[in-house]
């Protein structure tokens, strides 16, 4: 059976190899300096997405957050991606039923047939 290499010192080896650490203290700074990289990434990214759904959610003020939702998981994500679903189509999502259709109608939504 092979040995299973440690992925953390293969991990500092190769920053060694590299020339980018030459002590463990240096490791542990280069290591937290691309952890705050990931998380600011991750920030923006969230932030992005929130931004897109309260946009969506303002446009169709009345309708319930969870209806919103549900629209949004599938790729919804403005009035006019309404015309590539069907009235059935909708129907069959989560938590959405005649009446959210009828919400969506006197948006002045079109769907299609």
């Amino acid at each position: 059976m092979a040995k299973r290499k440690n992925r953390k010192k293969e991990y500092i080896l190769g920053l060694k190899r590299q020339g980018l650490v030459k002590t463990t203290v240096d490791v542990v700074k280069v290591l937290t300096e691309k952890t705050e990289e990931v998380k600011k990434e991750v920030k923006k990214e969230v932030k992005a997405k929130a931004n897109d759904f309260e946009s969506f959610a303002k446009e169709f003020e009345g309708v319930a957050a969870s209806r919103l939702e549900a629209f949004y998981e599938q790729g919804i994500k403005s009035a006019k991606d309404f015309a590539n679903w069907t009235e059935k189509e909708l129907l069959t999502l989560k938590g959405i039923g005649p009446a959210t259709i009828k919400q969506l109608k006197e948006f002045g939504i079109k769907f299609k047939k």
